[in-house]
């Protein structure tokens, strides 16, 4: 699952102001946010036990990444 946490897409979202702002560099936005909503998928399918407090760290892990994704796209509105 982490595996799509590239060194690229972290530095994507180190640099998303910039690359925000950069109309060449819209693509990568695009990919981020896509490879975020990935992880947030993954991780919200592996969290389905209503009871664990493993499963409910893992949906707001989830969470996390599908706010980040959101990030991404309104960066490039």
């Amino acid at each position: 699952m982490y595996e799509v946490m590239t060194e690229a897409l972290i530095d994507v979202l180190d640099d998303l102001p910039q690359a925000g702002s950069q109309a060449r560099r819209h693509h990568e936005v695009r990919a981020a946010a896509q490879a975020l909503d990935s992880l947030a998928d993954a991780c919200a399918a592996r969290s389905t036990d209503t009871a664990s407090t493993e499963a409910q760290a893992g949906r707001a892990v989830a969470d996390g990444f599908r706010a980040a994704a959101q990030l991404c796209r309104l960066a490039i509105q």
